[in-house]
């Protein structure tokens, strides 16, 4: 799995303070008087909401999808009497 660290220079990256200042093509943080720092800073914010821990991006992380169960997991055997039967018309096991 492959992650990029969060940058200033996305457009969805925000600053907690509000001190984040673009200064000759380098992030400048107005609060700690010093270059953004992203894997340090505690106030780094994604508008997204894709922010992992270690304030790594999560829109470059590729979502895995595995089926955990197989339809041969699910036999279930019901035996309906009464008016349901009669309603479906089975009289037997329905699987």
């Amino acid at each position: 799995m492959t992650t990029k660290a969060c940058s200033p220079a996305c457009a969805f990256f925000r600053c907690g303070r509000r001190a984040l200042q673009i200064r000759q093509s380098t992030s400048w943080c107005r609060f700690a008087n010093d270059y953004c720092d992203v894997k340090r800073c505690a106030y780094i914010q994604c508008i997204r909401g894709k922010l992992i821990s270690g304030n790594m991006c999560g829109l470059t992380v590729k979502r895995l999808t595995v089926d955990r169960f197989r339809p041969e997991d699910f036999d279930v055997e019901m035996k309906l009497k009464g008016k349901l039967a009669k309603r479906l018309g089975k009289d037997k096991d329905i699987v």
